[in-house]
């Protein structure tokens, strides 16, 4: 069974996306980066890449399907 590391915050607001990330980040080991985060099509990247800071470079995008 393969377990995903995908965290789905399709839908959120940019706060609970942020929190939704930064928990999920917690006590992640570096070979489990970059964290995949699923979100929405008119999500705005740009201020959740601002908002997390430091931990920006540990996730990656993927825009759910249209």
């Amino acid at each position: 069974m393969q377990i995903s590391e995908t965290v789905d915050c399709n839908g959120l607001s940019p706060a609970p996306t942020v929190l939704r990330i930064k928990q999920a980040l917690i006590g992640r080991d570096e070979d489990r980066l970059p964290l995949e985060i699923l979100v929405g099509s008119d999500c705005d990247r740009e201020q959740l890449m601002s908002c997390l800071g430091k931990d920006a470079g540990d996730v990656r995008f993927v825009a759910h399907p249209a």
